[in-house]
């Protein structure tokens, strides 16, 4: 089972760490190439220090080299070493190299005026690094004037001259070393708390479902609480809310939808169950009472004829909310309308057909079609007056490729608003005694089912005049 908690907890510290790690790896890069940068600049400023300190005369070179102001070329502590070429040969080098037995810096091949640096081992054994050039001995101009000679001329006769210069890079490497462990150690504790306070946040930010929660545990179809409050929930989480609520509600009136069913259901087999009760307990009390014998069967016929319609009744309307898809055909409805008025009616009542010749036949599902329209024109019949008509009309809808089919009549009963709500409640009758025995409020119950099925709009109306019309759009 995934954890919304973990996942989205894991989700952000995973992103946010990437992020502080990236950051700081790109941080810890440049902070070693500027430190690896100014330890070069720093060896670069020193061998130019030593390359001033070269100049050079018409019949000589001179080095004007000091240790004393520069003891780090001549001591044993933490010594720096430099060498300097001349034709090939070594002119100079420093008082630290004489302390060991092999006393000469490698020699790099480099073109004048150009220069390189490169990691060595050290004469006493450390790593260092080593910068090399190749340059030109400076000639003051005092000398140059006391002599005659022009720079021009000073450049073409002059030898050029090689400088390296090393020291250790010990320090250099111990301070990057350094960094990169404190940046090691950032990241794992910025990974750590990352986790923390993501989890802690992710945490409270998901407290208001847990309450949700909790408040959802409190509601059932027979509590009295039937609504989530929304007044203290997220912004996010209204919705939610409010889809629940609807969700409620609606389970609600299904629910007390199903117990009134349920009740009435009783109440219908109740009735002719208690009949054949009292036929049966009348018929073994009095054996030989000829006139009672002699109704006995057809009794028993009529009351299990009623308990078979009502079971009918119930199954079809069970059947007709199946999710299973209904099948198409092409239906003709003029005939099928003509067919099921020659079936119903048997009083051979007024019934005026009025149907537009564009609306022959649709697709749809014939048993569902035909089960809709029986339990209309059978209520229609049954529900007025013999002397009145019942008026069927056929026609295209507007601006539509489907059809009108109204069906009215002149009603028995007077029905308010608040009874064409019920129509098409289960078991629902206008004659709350529940006297008549061949109705069962289940017929327009049907109805609607068939017509959610089929996609048919289904639509009930009364005008003053009590002629009660009932309008199908397929």
């Amino acid at each position: 089972m995934t954890s919304i908690k973990k996942k989205l907890s894991r989700y952000i510290s995973i992103s946010i760490s990437i992020l502080l790690v990236s950051l700081f790896l790109i941080t810890d890069i440049s902070v070693d190439s500027w430190i690896s940068s100014q330890f070069d600049r720093a060896m670069i400023n020193k061998a130019g220090l030593l390359e001033t300190l070269v100049s050079e005369h018409p019949d000589k070179v001179d080095f004007d080299f000091a240790d004393e102001f520069m003891p780090e070329f001549s001591g044993a502590n933490d010594p720096e070493y430099f060498q300097l070429w001349r034709d090939d040969k070594v002119f100079e080098r420093s008082e630290t190299l004489k302390l060991f037995e092999n006393n000469d810096l490698p020699k790099l091949d480099v073109t004048l005026h150009k220069s390189s640096i490169t990691n060595i081992t050290l004469p006493d054994g450390r790593s260092g690094r080593m910068y090399f050039t190749k340059f030109i001995p400076q000639i003051d101009s005092d000398v140059r004037e006391e002599y005659g000679i022009t720079k021009a001329f000073v450049e073409k006769i002059q030898k050029p001259m090689e400088l390296a210069y090393a020291t250790s890079n010990e320090g250099l490497n111990q301070i990057l070393w350094f960094v990169d462990i404190i940046f090691i150690l950032t990241s794992i504790f910025a990974i750590i708390a990352v986790r923390i306070i993501v989890f802690s946040v992710v945490e409270r930010g998901l407290k208001p479902l847990d309450e949700l929660n909790i408040k959802l545990k409190k509601i059932n179809l027979n509590s009295e609480i039937s609504t989530i409050s929304t007044s203290q929930l997220p912004e996010e989480l209204i919705a939610i809310a409010d889809g629940i609520n609807h969700f409620i509600s609606e389970n609600k009136v299904l629910y007390s939808r199903e117990k009134r069913i349920t009740s009435d259901i009783a109440h219908e087999l109740k009735t002719p169950i208690a009949e054949l009760l009292n036929l049966s307990e009348v018929a073994i009390k009095f054996p030989h009472e000829e006139q009672l014998a002699a109704s006995f069967k057809t009794d028993v016929l009529a009351i299990t004829q009623r308990l078979r319609n009502i079971v009918n009744g119930i199954l079809l309307l069970q059947k007709s909310t199946y999710q299973a898809e209904l099948e198409k055909q092409q239906v003709n409805v003029e005939l099928l309308l003509k067919t099921i008025i020659a079936s119903e009616n048997k009083q051979s009542r007024n019934i005026t057909l009025s149907f537009s010749k564009q609306c022959g036949y649709i697709q749809t599902n014939e048993f569902a079609f035909t089960t809709v329209l029986t339990n209309l024109i059978n209520n229609a019949l049954y529900y007025s007056p013999e002397t009145t008509p019942v008026i069927i009309a056929v026609r295209p809808e507007q601006n539509t490729h489907k059809i009108r089919l109204e069906i009215s009549n002149v009603s028995s009963f007077e029905y308010s608003a608040q009874d064409l709500a019920l129509f098409f409640e289960p078991l629902w009758q206008k004659d709350s005694s529940r006297t008549s025995e061949e109705r069962y409020g289940l017929g327009l119950a049907i109805v609607k089912s068939y017509c959610e099925r089929i996609g048919a709009i289904l639509d009930v109306a009364i005008a003053p005049d009590k002629s009660i019309t009932f309008t199908i759009i397929i």
